[in-house]
């Protein structure tokens, strides 16, 4: 997702640049200025990816001294976004003149819906070019249709034991906008939860992000869900950029997510590695499941990231792991034994049984599954591709 700030002197075009980028899935636009100027005071707390800027430029002026001054300023002030300069028909001389102090791209005023979606196609080019340079997260999904399974407390769990081997690199977040489990689990008292996240997009940054986290004593950072009920839903759009950031910050993401079936909830298992679908050994449960496998495909999930869990094995002997196979049509991946007192104690103890009964048999159990599911890979540094790319460029220009 390109952070895109907007610097039009004309309140109309200004709108109507907004509402082309708008129209392009990969753009969000964080802040719009009047003039150069106050783009270059302000613009650097936005943390752009992308400036569309109108550049100080005279046609009938012998030089082009003022449009390229105002492109060097505007890069010293954003040096890691890329620029997109706008100005009135200009010479060859002067658009190459542009070019080489740095913008990207110099686009005719007005600009052009096909002109303004060629350049950003142009940035998405090079992003996908070196998008293997980029370490993204892994992004791991707890998921049932319905409640009572043992969700948060298996994403809690894992959780942590992925934050012990990378302490401050892992997450925990929560996708029901509910009030938050997560919380109670683990003896939090957070001030800020999802919302204030995928609410802001526009703001949302690494550094913002952190901001609205707390931690856990495990090394395991947290974004729960609201402290109170909430009648909100997450959006698709909203869960798919917010996701595109976080596993951008974190190396592992593991996500709590509510039993519906809302646009948020598709939009998180669409976006996760693996999906650990969890059921149990019961008609009810089984049913449930069935029906959520079958809608995962009709969605046209790749099931080959889908993991099943049955929780609690050995509370009943009327359905076996075998009926439930065949019932839901998929194989079993992982088995959890039934361990009520053990995990009652620790969710009123407000602490992980992975570390609150750490000999029991459900805590060695779900260690071991934890130890399945990712190798811990090495924390995603903070510069962006896109910022190395926009350097690279910029560097082939002045060499041309």
């Amino acid at each position: 997702m390109l952070r895109a700030i907007i610097v039009e002197s004309d309140a109309e075009a200004r709108t109507a640049i907004r509402r082309m980028l708008g129209s392009h899935p990969a753009v969000v636009v964080v802040d719009e200025f009047p003039t150069l100027a106050e783009a270059i005071s302000g613009g650097p707390g936005r943390h752009p990816d992308l400036v569309i800027a109108e550049i100080p430029y005279d046609p009938a002026a012998a030089d082009a001294g003022r449009a390229v001054n105002g492109v060097e300023a505007l890069i010293r002030a954003v040096p890691e976004a890329a620029v997109f300069a706008t100005g009135p028909t200009a010479s060859a001389d002067v658009v190459l003149q542009v070019i080489r102090a740095g913008a990207i791209e110099f686009l005719t005023r007005p600009v052009e819906r096909e002109a303004l979606l060629g350049a950003l196609e142009k940035v998405a080019r090079l992003r996908r070019g070196s998008i293997a340079a980029r370490q993204m997260g892994r992004v791991i999904s707890v998921y049932s249709t319905k409640g009572g399974l043992g969700v948060t407390s298996m994403a809690t769990n894992l959780a942590v034991c992925l934050a012990e081997v990378a302490p401050g690199a892992t997450i925990l977040v929560d996708l029901d906008t509910r009030q938050s489990d997560i919380a109670t689990c683990l003896n939090l008292r957070p001030t800020y939860s999802v919302l204030d996240a995928l609410d802001n997009l526009e703001r949302l940054d690494e550094s913002y992000l952190r901001g609205l986290l707390v931690r856990h004593p495990s090394g395991l950072m947290v974004l729960p869900g609201p402290t109170r009920m909430e009648r909100t839903h997450l959006g698709a759009e909203q869960v798919r950029t917010g996701l595109e950031i976080i596993r951008s910050c974190f190396t592992n993401v593991v996500l709590d997510l509510r039993h519906d079936t809302d646009a948020g909830t598709i939009a998180a298992l669409e976006a996760s590695d693996t999906v650990l679908f969890l059921t149990g050994l019961d008609v009810c449960a089984l049913r449930s499941g069935a029906a959520g496998l079958a809608m995962f495909r009709q969605l046209g999930l790749n099931m080959q990231k889908v993991q099943v869990i049955v929780m609690r094995e050995g509370t009943g002997t009327d359905v076996t792991p075998k009926n439930a196979r065949e019932t839901l049509g998929v194989p079993i991946t992982w088995k959890t034994p039934s361990d009520y007192h053990t995990m009652v104690a620790s969710i009123n103890s407000g602490q992980p049984v992975v570390t609150a009964s750490p000999r029991s048999r459900i805590a060695k159990n779900l260690r071991q599954l934890a130890g399945t599911l990712t190798e811990i890979a090495a924390p995603v540094k903070s510069t962006s591709t896109l910022a190395r790319l926009v350097w690279s460029a910029r560097g082939s220009q002045t060499e041309g």
